[in-house]
């Protein structure tokens, strides 16, 4: 990092406005955050970095009143505040805007900024003229140029930002949150932006700024703070880093002493799947790529990136508005999911809840969902034999339930996943897609769940593996490709792969 955005004059040291220290959250089996000390100085940008599961995410909801820590003392202005909901963090000044915005697209700018805030006359109507003439001036305040009749729809991504943060200051907010400000924004965008972060911080706001582009951070932020397995693995002042220094402290890159030289070798077999220019409007273009059998191909690119989006096109759960599918050296077109199985793909779904299991069903009877035809003779299913294979299943994958009978909703996310595996093992799959197959999981089970893929390649599966967790990248990935903006911007190797080479094809699509 070449620069540092200049902290407000002063003759004594910042205001330290939010302060966190010792906070712990855990969920069953997941340690979030451990011990986390995080300090905000009035009228400065601080950036929060991290890789996905780091912490961040959790450490901005405890903050917003999300969520609730287990333990830990959060202090605004030298004060010990307990931030029990969303409602008492506004009332003492904390603001979140999130990547997915949190605007009414039907309504006006205006209605939009004092929604919940509603100016009322005596007769209990409310007050138009004076709700359209406060929004011109908070967004005079802050020279943004949208009239306030316009509806939110009809905006611009960019513009969209800009009202959310008018919203926000629209309760004096002191803290501002931004969570991936520029994820869909033009160049022209991100620099209307960064003008305002910058003069709100000359206001006197403290700035929460997160985001995995490293080439932001320079010229915007005066400290970067660097979150790694829900710790805070140091604080500093911007000008004492460069990207490479960055990306070591995100990665823990020192950790990791070239494991991928240790990989065990595994003969790759023919092509089973080929992608031959895949394209799906505004979400993917032009991806080609081949996955044989006995391999890992990791798929990473942050989030937008269109990769969820291209496994359900494999899928046939959408359809490719161009290109071409292979399977097994065959064109094939699915025009549903039912295909795709047919053809012996399986697709684990990021969301296992939504999509991957029926919560409601017993836990035997998620296992043979999608096998069923193997248990039926003369017509009739055979349960005895359905619940044998059930139960050898549950054993073979080490799925903690007490019964085979137990609602599958019950489970621990990791079983739920082991589940999710063991549905589709029972099939003739030879092609596994999976989508962020440790997300949310302890780590004994991720641990098992990255046996189980390796597994599954050493008995000649093709594997095909989204994940947004560098360290599950480099962990599983034979190949890796990087996808930014829907688009290939880079293939790996993964033998003794530097990250830093894979966080600047995806964070801004070239290697370092």
């Amino acid at each position: 990092m070449t620069s540092a955005a200049p902290m407000p004059p002063s003759g004594a040291p910042a205001e330290v406005v939010l302060e966190v220290r010792g906070l712990r959250k855990t969920y069953p089996g997941v340690v979030a955050l451990d011990q986390l000390d995080f300090d905000l100085h009035r009228g400065e940008v601080h950036a929060l970095l991290g890789a996905n599961g780091a912490g961040k995410s959790t450490l901005i909801k405890i903050v917003a009143g999300l969520y609730r820590a287990d333990a830990g003392e959060i202090h605004i202005d030298g004060r010990p505040v307990d931030l029990r909901d969303t409602q008492t963090a506004q009332a003492l000044g904390i603001s979140v805007i999130y990547q997915d915005f949190a605007l009414v697209p039907h309504l006006s700018v205006a209605e939009n900024l004092f929604l919940g805030r509603e100016f009322v006359t005596p007769l209990g109507l409310i007050d138009w003229r004076r709700t359209h003439a406060e929004a011109r001036r908070l967004l005079a305040r802050l020279n943004i140029d949208i009239q306030t009749t316009a509806v939110v729809s009809s905006l611009s991504m960019g513009q969209r930002q800009l009202v959310e943060i008018a919203k926000a200051l629209g309760i004096d907010a002191r803290v501002l949150i931004l969570d991936e400000p520029t994820a869909s924004l033009s160049r022209g965008e991100v620099d209307t932006l960064f003008a305002l972060i910058r003069k709100l911080a000359q206001s006197g706001v403290g700035i929460i700024y997160v985001s995995h582009r490293l080439e932001e951070i320079a010229s915007l932020v005066n400290r970067v703070t660097v979150l790694r397995d829900g710790r805070s693995v140091g604080t500093y002042p911007v000008d004492q880093l460069d990207r490479r220094n960055v990306v070591a402290l995100i990665t823990g890159q020192e950790r990791r002493s070239q494991e991928t030289s240790s990989r065990e070798a595994r003969t790759r077999g023919q092509p089973l799947l080929e992608l031959r220019h895949l394209s799906r409007a505004r979400e993917f273009e032009d991806i080609s790529l081949t996955l044989h059998r006995g391999e890992i191909l990791v798929l990473t690119g942050l989030v937008g990136a269109g990769r969820t989006e291209l496994l359900e096109t494999i899928f046939g759960a959408r359809r490719a508005a161009g290109g071409e599918i292979r399977v097994g050296g065959q064109p094939a077109k699915f025009s549903s999911p039912r295909d795709a199985i047919r053809s012996g793909i399986a697709l684990l779904p990021e969301d296992r809840r939504g999509h991957g299991i029926a919560v409601i069903m017993p836990v035997f009877a998620n296992v043979t969902l999608a096998s069923l035809v193997q248990f039926v003779r003369l017509l009739l299913l055979q349960p005895k034999r359905e619940l044998q294979h059930a139960r050898r299943m549950i054993s073979y994958l080490s799925i903690r339930t007490p019964s085979p009978f137990q609602a599958a909703g019950l489970l621990s996310g990791g079983n739920q996943q082991k589940l999710v595996l063991a549905k589709w093992l029972s099939t003739s799959a030879e092609i596994f897609l999976l989508d962020e197959p440790t997300q949310g999981i302890d780590v004994g089970t991720k641990d098992e769940i990255y046996r189980l893929v390796r597994g599954l390649a050493a008995a000649g599966k093709a594997v095909l593996v989204v994940s947004s967790d560098l360290e599950e990248v480099l962990e599983l990935g034979d190949r890796i490709i990087a996808v930014r903006q829907g688009r290939i911007v880079g293939e790996f190797a993964n033998n003794a792969l530097d990250p830093t080479l894979l966080v600047d094809a995806i964070t801004h699509g070239r290697a370092a």
